[in-house]
C-alpha cells in the first residue's frame, strides 16, 4: 500500500491539511477518508477542472480543487481534465476510520497496511446494515393504506424493488382474490358491428340493409325461378346485403386495465425475485409468482387489447366488484412513498449515516415488539401521494403502542415552544383518542465522539478540544446530543429521550435513581425509568 498524500503522482498531486498519510495507492484505485478535505493540483498548474461523481469540484484561487466526501462511503470516481485535453479516470473508494472504533475487536488503529483490511469491513458494516435491515423489515407484517384519490405523483411503476417486494408480500392474497373475482364477473359489452352478411343471417332488415342491395351490385347474381325479390331485381338475387352482428366482448377499457395491470405485476414480481433472491425470503412471493403467471395463461386475454387509456371515470373500475379492488391496489402499488426512496437512495448511494437510522428504526421494532407484543408496520398515505405531517409510517404493537418515523410533533399538541421531529417517537393509545401519550423519544447517531465523563469541564468547545489534544477516541455518545435530548424531554414532557449509537456503552441518566450502566430497552420501559441516555445498537459483522 502506498502512500500519495502529497507525494506527485502521474502529473498531479493530491494531500491533505492534516497531519499523517490520509491518501493512499491500492493497486486498482486510490483510498481517501470521509470528512476529510483534499486539495488537487496538476503540474504547472495544468488540471483544467476535476470532477466528483460528474459534478465539478470547488476551485480555489491558488488553482487548488477541493475534493471531499460527506456521509458518503463505497465507490466513487474522480475525473482530472487537463488544459491540454488530456482526461484522467481515477477510481476511488471512500473509508470510514469510525468503523473502525465500532469494532475495536477487530481492529486497532488506522495505518496505511489496514486499509486494504479496513475496506473490507467497512464493506461488510455496509452490507450488515442492508441486511438486516432486509431482514427485520421482512419479517414485519406491512400495510399500505390506499389514497382516498389519484395523486399527481402516480406513476407507471413503483418506486423501486424495495417498495415492490413488500407491496407484494402484504398484498398477495389480495391481489389473487381480486383478479379471480374479475374473471369469474367480467364484465363484457355488447357490441353492434355493421357487416354484409347472407341474406339468411340478417335478423332484422333496416333502411341500410335495402340500400346496400343498390349499392353494391357486385353482391348481385342471377336469380332461378320462384325467387320472389328477383322481380323487383331484373331476374337478380343479393347474395350479400348489409345487417348487424351483436355479440358480447371482453375487450373494454376496464379488462385492458386489468391486463395491463396483471402484466405489470408479474414483471415486477419476477424483478423482485431476482434482486432478493440472496437477500431475504422470497417463497411467498414465488409463490404469487406462479399463480400470476396461471392466471395470465389464461385464453380469455388473448382477446383483449392493450390498454392505450386509463378509464379513471369509468363506474365499472370505481365500483365493480374485483374491478374497484384491483383499481385500489393499482393506486397503492404506484403512489410515491418516500420512505422507500429515501431507503434505497441510502442503500444506492451507501449514506452509512441514513442506513443507520432506517437499521436503527426496524432494530427498536424488533426489539420493542418482543417486549410489547407482536409488531405490524403501517405506512399511510395522503390523497397527494405523500406521508402526511402526522406522522404516517409506524409501527403498532400488542398493546396499543406506537414507535413512530419522522413524526412532527407540533407545538400545542405535544411541543410547548417550536416543532421538533426526533427520529423515532412512541406512543401509547390510539392516535384518535383524548388519552394518547407521547412515553419517550429515540434519535439515531451514526457519531463516535467522547464523553469525557471525569472532565470537569462545562463548555463543550472546551471538552471537545481536550478530547482532541489527549486523541482518546472512545465510541460514546457526543456530548452534544445528549444536551439535544434534554431539551426533546423538557419541550416534549415525555419520560425519556434517548440518543441510538453504534457505541461501546449504553447508560442512562435517571432523574431519581441517578446513571444506569448498560441498561437495556426493557429496563426503560418496564423499570419506568424517567431521565436521558445513550443506546449501544450494533450490528453483527461477518468477515
Amino acid at each position: 500500500m502506498q502512500c500519495i498524500d502529497g507525494e506527485p503522482f502521474n502529473g498531479w498531486r493530491i494531500f491533505s491539511a492534516k497531519a499523517g498519510c490520509w491518501a493512499f495507492k491500492g493497486k486498482d484505485r486510490i483510498y481517501l477518508v470521509e470528512w476529510t478535505d483534499y486539495y488537487v493540483e496538476g503540474e504547472n498548474n495544468s488540471l483544467k477542472t476535476v470532477l466528483i461523481n460528474g459534478k465539478p469540484a470547488r476551485r480555489l484561487k491558488n488553482e487548488l480543487f477541493v475534493v471531499s466526501f460527506g456521509n458518503f462511503v463505497g465507490l466513487s470516481e474522480l475525473v482530472l481534465l487537463f488544459e491540454d485535453g488530456k482526461k484522467t479516470k481515477v477510481p476511488v473508494e471512500v473509508l470510514s476510520p469510525k468503523v473502525l472504533e465500532i469494532y475495536p475487536e477487530l481492529f486497532s488503529s488506522f495505518e496505511g497496511h489496514r486499509v486494504e483490511r479496513l475496506s473490507r469491513l467497512q464493506n461488510a458494516f455496509v452490507e450488515a446494515l442492508t441486511g438486516e435491515i432486509l431482514r427485520y423489515s421482512s419479517t414485519i407484517p406491512f400495510h399500505l393504506e390506499s389514497p382516498t384519490g389519484f395523486s399527481t405523483l402516480e406513476s407507471d411503476e413503483p418506486i423501486n424493488e424495495l417498495f415492490a417486494y413488500h407491496y407484494l408480500r402484504s398484498k398477495g392474497e389480495r391481489i389473487i382474490g381480486a383478479f379471480e373475482t374479475v374473471m369469474h364477473r367480467m364484465k363484457k359489452e355488447l357490441v353492434v358491428e355493421e357487416e354484409l352478411l347472407r341474406p339468411d343471417e340478417v335478423d332484422e332488415v333496416t333502411l341500410e340493409t335495402l340500400l346496400s342491395l343498390v349499392q353494391h351490385p357486385e353482391y348481385l347474381a342471377p336469380a332461378g325461378e320462384g325467387v320472389l325479390i328477383a322481380g323487383h331485381l331484373n331476374g337478380y338475387t343479393p347474395t350479400k346485403v348489409l345487417g348487424f352482428r351483436r355479440y358480447e366482448s371482453a375487450d373494454t377499457p376496464e379488462n385492458r386495465f386489468v391486463k395491463y395491470f396483471l402484466n405489470l405485476l408479474i414483471e415486477w414480481g419476477e424483478r423482485v425475485i431476482e434482486v432478493f433472491r440472496d437477500k431475504a425470503e422470497v417463497g411467498s412471493l414465488e409463490e404469487l409468482l406462479r399463480e400470476l403467471e396461471f392466471i395470465g395463461s389464461d385464453g380469455l386475454w388473448d382477446e383483449i387489447g392493450e390498454m392505450t387509456l386509463f378509464p379513471y371515470t369509468s363506474q365499472t373500475l370505481l365500483k365493480g366488484d374485483g374491478y374497484r379492488d384491483l383499481l385500489e391496489l393499482y393506486r397503492e402499488f404506484t403512489t410515491y412513498v418516500p420512505f422507500f426512496e429515501e431507503l434505497q437512495r441510502a442503500i444506492d448511494n451507501k449514506d452509512v449515516a441514513k442506513l443507520y437510522e432506517y437499521w436503527a428504526f426496524f432494530r427498536l421494532v424488533d426489539e420493542l415488539g418482543a417486549i410489547l407484543g407482536r409488531k405490524e408496520l403501517k405506512i399511510n398515505i395522503t390523497p397527494a401521494g405523500e406521508l402526511s405531517e402526522s406522522g404516517d409510517v409506524y409501527a403498532q404493537f400488542d398493546n396499543g403502542w406506537r414507535l413512530y418515523y419522522n413524526k412532527r410533533l407540533t407545538p400545542r399538541r405535544w411541543s410547548y415552544s417550536v416543532t421538533l421531529r426526533p427520529d423515532f417517537s412512541l406512543f401509547s393509545g390510539k392516535p384518535s383518542r383524548k388519552g394518547t401519550r407521547l412515553i419517550g423519544v429515540f434519535d439515531a447517531k451514526f457519531k463516535l465522539d467522547v464523553v469525557d465523563e471525569r472532565a470537569e469541564i462545562e463548555n463543550f468547545d472546551e471538552l471537545d478540544e481536550t478530547i482532541e489534544k489527549s486523541r482518546k477516541y472512545e465510541t460514546w455518545a457526543k456530548l452534544e446530543d445528549v444536551y439535544k435530548m434534554h431539551t426533546y424531554r423538557d419541550a416534549l414532557g415525555c419520560r425519556f429521550a434517548v440518543v441510538v449509537y453504534p457505541g461501546r456503552k449504553s447508560v442512562f441518566f435517571d432523574v431519581n435513581k441517578g446513571k444506569t450502566d448498560d441498561f437495556t430497552l426493557t429496563h426503560v420501559l418496564t423499570g419506568n425509568l424517567e431521565g436521558v441516555g445513550y443506546l449501544r445498537l450494533i450490528p453483527g459483522v461477518e468477515l
